[in-house]
Parts: C-alpha cells; structure tokens; sequence
C-alpha cells in the first residue's frame, strides 16, 4: 500500500537488490537531494524523507493481518527498511519534492493515526468538515484507492492544500475529474499531527553506515 503520492517522479520500481546500498542512499545526500524515497516489500511499506540531501524524517508500516498495522517512525524506522532491504525482495522508488514540502513530509511520518480506512462514500462529508474545523484538527485527511493516493492537509481546522500525485507541493485546488474520492472504493485515514513527534521520532544526524551495519550484524550473526 502507498504511503504518499508520487511527487515528481524520478525512479520507480528499482530492485534494491541490484543496488549498492547503503551508498544509493548515501549517494541522495551528495546531491543535495529534496523528497523522498519509497520502500515495498510483500509486508510492509516505508519511506525516507530528504532535504537538500539530509535526511529528516523516516516511516515504516508493516501489516499484521488486515485489521492490524504496526507503525514506526524516526531511526527505529530506518532500522527496519535497513532490516527488510536486507532480508527482503524490496522495491524501492524515488520522488522529487519541493524543499517548502518537506516539513509536511516530516508531520506525516511522525502523525498518529486516529481513524483508518474509512469508505468514503458512506461518510457525511460536511459533518466530517465541521467537525475537523471544531476540533481545530491539525494533520491531513490520507486518502486511498489501491495505488492511488491524496492528502489534504489541515492547520487549526483550516485545509492548507492538496497534494496529489505528480505535485512538487501542496496545491491550492484539485482536478475534481480525476480525483480519487470519484472511485467508490475511496477510502479514508485521518492522520492527526503528532507535538511530541521531533521527540519520538529523532533521525537527524544518524549515521546511515552505523546503522546498516549494526542492522547487517543482527541478521547475519
């Protein structure tokens, strides 16, 4: 399952396998790259977000069975895409965001799920709408439909923007004509901002080597 749209795309479907890691990641901050890298395996999903080629934040979902999903942020995250790159036929896929973006980037990671999978067309919208303007509800509203992916950002109950696939960045509207919540299958998450997510979430600075080894360590003792 996506995590995010697509962002500008630059490379997808690349078998990590096939690749020198963790000098392919490494290789990112050389070039001061901004956006983010996706990770699927048959399990799980995860990314890793860049700025100007530091890395500042960093996700993984892993589904256990279909009611259930572990979800990890920060280096604790970074460990297990490390682990399932490893260990794993893994997928990985490279998208070209805005520097403006990434911060958005980084709530998302670091947001606490607070309802899932909801279908969309049996939802009161305008309820849900005034409710999370009531609630000053900081976050975004996920919403999905197999590959498909977009997300409506909120500060303080007021939306900020869209972002939907081939964006660099939230935009002020969207093509209503090819928006997923058309799809009856739509569904929706809502992903509340997380205050204490700098905190829990820490993965500036890390040592990318540091971690791949100590990672290479445990699965080959």
């Amino acid at each position: 399952m996506r995590l995010l749209p697509r962002g500008k795309t630059i490379k997808e479907q690349l078998d990590t396998s096939k690749l020198k890691m963790p000098d392919a990641l490494q290789k990112m901050c050389a070039n001061y790259f901004s956006g983010y890298l996706s990770f699927e395996v048959a399990q799980g999903d995860g990314i890793i977000g860049y700025v100007k080629g530091q890395i500042v934040a960093a996700l993984w979902q892993r589904y256990v069975g279909e009611e259930r999903r572990e979800r990890l942020c920060g280096e604790l995250a970074l460990q297990m895409i490390f682990r399932e790159i490893q260990s794993d036929k893994c997928l990985m896929g490279v998208y070209r965001l805005r520097d403006d973006f990434i911060p958005y980037v980084r709530q998302f990671c670091q947001a606490k799920v607070e309802a899932r999978d909801q279908l969309v067309e049996l939802l009161d919208i305008h309820r849900l709408m005034a409710r999370l303007k009531q609630k000053q509800f900081s976050g975004c509203l996920r919403l999905h439909s197999g590959d498909r992916v977009e997300l409506i950002f909120y500060s303080e109950g007021v939306a900020l923007g869209f972002f939907c696939d081939g964006s660099l960045g939230l935009s002020a509207d969207i093509d209503a004509a090819t928006s997923i919540v058309l799809d009856e299958r739509c569904l929706v998450d809502i992903v509340r901002a997380n205050p204490a997510g700098e905190q829990d979430c820490r993965i500036r600075g890390v040592n990318l080597e540091k971690v791949w080894l100590r990672v290479w360590r445990d699965l080959n003792p």
